[in-house]
């Protein structure tokens, strides 16, 4: 409305203008709608640019512009957040043209704010920290089932890691390095402003609590990598901070959008088993044809005289595999008025994974309310509420029950079912652990609830100063079985394990937030606040065996108690905080920080601190004496500051709440009578890990900002590190916390964007961002150069924190087929110690990152998305273990084609041999540098093509706008790791469960 009265009143004062030639005037009239959803814009502004005349887009889009000179005009939309267009037209005398635009954002303005703490937004010239965005665009076009994995390859310095390719599964989120050995690496999430809790956790399944925020209600994602960014979250932020903001209503008239997707799952691992004809043979190499025929068949209950053809040949990775199938709906809607605005939105999505067993089903419903209650009072209500179901298996670890180690340690000879249906006996580790009853008759279960939200009053006290409260809730409540029929527990006659946990985290806060401009170029802004956080945990699990009947699974039911355990545990955090800001006349940024924070989780001597930063930034392209044309935006920008991690008593770590406290346990007993005795030594002077940092940074743009990026270098030690360290055998205690170790990190990062072409009907843009990071140990317990932390990855000084330590590979002799190794003076050694072993630097990513394109003609618009990281070594433990040339118990990787079969042969497998026969041989297969693979890959991540429909068929169906679109995820990775999948390796891989590949078809439709 208030766009309409201006053109309202100019078209009347154009109706008074004398000498309007009216038999030479036409009419232009059409829709404005956004190009990417087809919405409607109301309120665009419409003008013939030569004749001051014009008009405004109503609540369905449409304009109408009457009086237009007849002839040739330039028409010209407009409307804030989006690229201005114009046109050239032909307006006929006495008639009517009709011009539809299809507005696309501005991405200059929507880089113009950017999200920050507490609520406060930033122009990204006053941005004097390291803060890297992932824009609504990106967010549309990415198919994921969570927000951690939309920062997947998007965000320089984030490395993200899916943990499993289970459907539901979380990912792993590193912030430039690793800077703790003990305490959690994960970042601070704040959605909405509310802290979300990782205290929780799946006993059975892999599972985030971010699953909570459905990816399509996520307006913006902003990742505080350096502690100017961060240090106002203080002992929450050495790991960085995530700051995840959802979509709110917009006034005007109700929008209301549908959509519905469906699509296939498939495996998406790599893998080169023997074939049936290659097993045999490597085990008749082996053990000749008489230790084949009477020792491995009747082990596998196959008579010694079996001929050839009868033996069974089983395909065991398509058999625990299948088309997996994955489909959903949803819907949203957002409207309202001047003094209300809503945000409401459901979808329920159901996945059957391309793993036998294995599904997963969510809903997710969110609300968000603004309401206006006078001029100077407004309150937000957000509430988002999720409840997952997660049937499944066995799904990571090197455990002989799990569906992707048996398929590499079940050789083709074995079979999954008798002739007669039931279960084959004879697999390797017994009928219980038949692949098939793996699969059929332990039938572990997650049912997670969670509920996000928070109530946000604002008042503005002045012109100047407001003020702004937050209530806000993070809970959560996990329901976990895992139940085993008689089959899969034979010896117990069927088991159940009941898990019951919650989490309520409560966080409230309040802030005071004051921004003034002197003389018009002087601006000020001042934020204070206090904020305090409790969290409370509460954990009972069970156990009970002995069912009667299958079809009663309850506790009641079963006919023993096997364990029974439960905890409850709390942690408070109370702050203070405060910012100041500062900008001169666009061209100088400073900017001060400082938070104290007090935390019950340390010793009473130490649990409050002070984390200050400070930053600066330098425009320099808005200098008078800046004189290059081709570049529009040049800042240089510096950072300083300390931010803390106290991220202990959750998944992920190895402190508990209680490190610093001196505990006591009931335990042992005189003569009958039961004892308490003290269990941990207290250590009052125990407080949070430190992060000091220092950040350095250019932020560009070019040829009118067609290219535009950042270039970030950073080093930042973390000090205070959480360790155990021994103490006398006279003490009593084993080891005591404290605060010891030290570990660095340094790194650079770049960002690029570009577009390459656009015209009003094609667009071409690309994006490309890469970190590389190094992190060194510097220092251990006062005298103490190593950490065994065991599987050959110690913490020593002067290495990263995924060094191996093993034997070095020598390669195999030509003349016997034995494999050799480097001892400690660089001779050929046959039989390797411990004094042999030799430090590897490979664990952590040398480069990591990801690039994308863009193009879009007219209404077709093609997405495509790579990851990569290279430079990164993993052990392949269970091919190591289980995919040897030992014989039994293994599959065979198809390499053993190559072993070494006869004196002369150049190869780098060594030859098939009985254990026994050599005292080397189970060499092959141990731990050395023979296995460290190179675990480097790129991976098409996904491709989305969509038709937006054109408004001429819309408007002949009576709706807003149309998209269809197919997706694909995990399409094509380049790797030569020989493991399953290199995205989930890690450093020590024990066949977790691979990413899937994904294919979808949707089409979203606006009413």
């Amino acid at each position: 409305m208030k766009r309409l009265i201006p053109s309202v009143a100019l078209g009347l004062a154009l109706l008074l203008l004398p000498g309007l030639a009216w038999a030479q005037q036409g009419t232009v009239t059409g829709t404005v709608t956004e190009a990417e959803t087809g919405e409607p814009l109301p309120g665009a502004t419409v003008q013939i640019a030569d004749e001051n005349t014009g008009a405004a887009s109503d609540a369905e889009g449409q304009y109408r512009i009457t009086g237009v000179p007849a002839g040739e005009q330039t028409l010209r939309v407009s409307f804030v957040g989006y690229q201005t267009e114009e046109r050239t037209i032909n307006v006929p005398a006495d008639g009517t043209v009709r011009v539809n635009f299809q507005l696309r954002t501005s991405q200059a303005e929507l880089e113009e704010v950017v999200v920050q703490a507490y609520g406060g937004q930033q122009t990204t010239g006053e941005v004097s920290g390291s803060v890297s965005s992932i824009d609504a665009e990106s967010i549309e076009q990415a198919p994921q089932q969570s927000a951690q994995g939309l920062l997947q390859g998007r965000a320089a310095g984030v490395t993200v890691t899916q943990t499993s390719g289970n459907p539901g599964s979380g990912f792993e989120v590193n912030i430039r390095g690793e800077g703790s050995i003990n305490a959690g690496t994960q970042p601070l999430y704040i959605v909405d402003g509310v802290q979300v809790s990782f205290s929780g956790g799946s006993e059975t399944t892999d599972t985030s609590p971010l699953n909570a925020i459905d990816p399509g209600n996520i307006a913006s994602i902003e990742v505080l990598k350096d502690a100017a960014a961060s240090a106002i979250y203080g002992a929450q932020a050495a790991n960085g901070v995530v700051l995840i903001n959802t979509k709110e209503g917009r006034a005007g008239e109700t929008r209301v959008s549908v959509n519905f997707e469906g699509g296939a799952r498939l495996q998406n691992y790599n893998y080169d088993p023997l074939s049936q004809e290659n097993w045999i043979d490597l085990q008749i190499d082996a053990l000749g044809e008489a230790g084949f025929r009477q020792g491995i068949l009747p082990a596998y209950g196959l008579a010694p005289g079996t001929p050839l053809s009868e033996i069974p040949s089983t395909n065991w990775e398509n058999f625990i595999s299948r088309t997996g199938s994955s489909y959903g709906a949803g819907f949203s809607a957002n409207g309202g008025n001047e003094t209300t605005q809503f945000f409401l939105s459901g979808n329920w999505e159901k996945t059957n994974a391309a793993l036998k067993s294995v599904s997963y089903e969510d809903f997710n419903f969110r609300v968000n309310v603004t309401q206006e209650f006078t001029e100077r009072l407004d309150v937000d209500l957000k509430i988002g509420l999720q409840n997952s179901d997660q049937p499944g298996v066995c799904q990571d670890g090197f455990f002989i029950n799990c569906p992707f180690s048996a398929i590499q340690f079940e050789p083709p000879i074995t079979k999954p079912y008798e002739d007669d249906g039931s279960y084959y006996p004879f697999t390797s580790f017994g009928q219980s652990n038949n692949p098939a009853v793996v699969l059929n008759e332990a039938r572990p279960v997650l049912d997670q609830t969670q509920i996000i939200g928070n109530i946000s009053p604002s008042f503005q006290i002045a012109s100047w100063l407001r003020f702004d409260g937050q209530l806000g809730l993070d809970y959560q409540q996990l329901r976990e079985t895992d139940y085993e029929t008689p089959i899969a527990d034979p010896g117990g006659g069927g088991n159940n394990q009941i898990r019951n946990a919650e989490v309520t985290n409560l966080t409230t806060n309040a802030t005071l937030n004051a921004n003034r401009t002197f003389s018009s170029v002087h601006d000020v802004g001042v934020l204070v606040g206090g904020e305090y956080r409790r969290e409370f945990i509460t954990d009972d699990e069970f156990g009970v065996e002995g069912f009667n009947n299958p079809f009663f699974r309850v506790a009641d039911a079963a006919s023993s108690i096997n364990f029974f355990q439960g905890n409850n545990s709390e942690f408070r955090l109370l702050s203070g905080f405060g910012s100041i800001n500062y900008s001169y006349d666009d061209r100088y940024v400073v900017r001060l920080t400082g938070r104290a924070d007090g935390s019950s989780r340390f010793g009473t001597n130490s649990q409050f601190g002070f984390f200050p930063s400070a930053s600066v930034a330098w425009r320099v392209s808005n200098e008078e004496f800046f004189s290059p044309e081709f570049i529009n935006n040049l800042k240089v920008r510096a950072s300083y500051g300390v931010t803390g991690n106290s991220s202990i008593g959750g998944s992920g770590t190895n402190v508990d709440n209680f490190a610093s406290r001196g505990l006591y346990q009931v335990s042992g007993s005189y003569e009958g009578t039961v004892g308490v005795r003290p269990s941990q030594l207290a250590n009052p002077q125990l407080t949070w890990e430190e992060k000091e940092e220092f950040n350095l940074a250019i932020d560009y743009g070019l040829f009118g900002d067609r290219i535009t990026g950042s270039f970030d270098a950073y080093r930042s030690t973390s000090s205070k590190l959480l360790l155990n360290r021994p103490l006398p055998s006279n003490s009593g205690f084993g080891s005591i916390t404290q605060n010891l170790g030290e570990v660095r990190n340094e790194g650079i990062e770049v960002q690029v964007k570009t577009i390459n072409l656009r015209t009003d009907d094609f667009q071409w843009s690309t994006r490309f961002n890469a970190g590389i990071n190094r992190n060194e140990v510097l220092s251990l317990s006062e005298g103490q150069e190593e950490l065994d932390a065991g599987d050959s990855l110690p913490v020593a000084v002067g290495h990263s924190l995924e060094a191996w330590k093993v034997p070095l590979w020598a390669g195999v002799n030509p003349a016997d087929g034995r494999p050799m190794f480097y001892d400690q003076d660089g001779n050929i050694t046959y039989r390797p110690t411990e004094a042999d072993d030799q430090f590897f630097d490979g664990g952590e990513e040398d480069v990591q990152g990801g690039f994308g394109t863009r193009v879009s003609y007219k209404g077709l618009s093609l997405d495509a998305f790579f990851q990569f990281s290279y430079g990164s070594t993993s052990l392949p433990n269970t091919e190591r273990a289980f995919l040897s040339n030992q014989g039994a118990f293994s599959a065979g990787l198809g390499l053993l084609n190559d072993r070494w079969k006869e004196p002369g042969d150049i190869t780098d497998v060594a030859r098939a041999v009985p254990s026994g026969v050599y005292p080397n041989a189970d060499d092959f297969n141990s731990l050395t540098s023979y296995w460290l693979y190179d675990s480097s890959y790129i991976r098409l991540k996904n491709v989305r093509l969509g038709y937006q429909l054109p408004t001429s068929v819309t408007e002949r169906l009576q709706i807003r706008g149309a998209r269809i679109y197919v997706s694909g995820l995990n399409l094509i990775t380049w790797t030569s790791y020989i493991g399953l999948d290199p995205e989930v390796a890690g450093a020590f891989n024990e066949s977790s469960y691979p990413s899937e590949k994904q294919f979808n078809v949707g089409i979203e439709v606006n009413l």
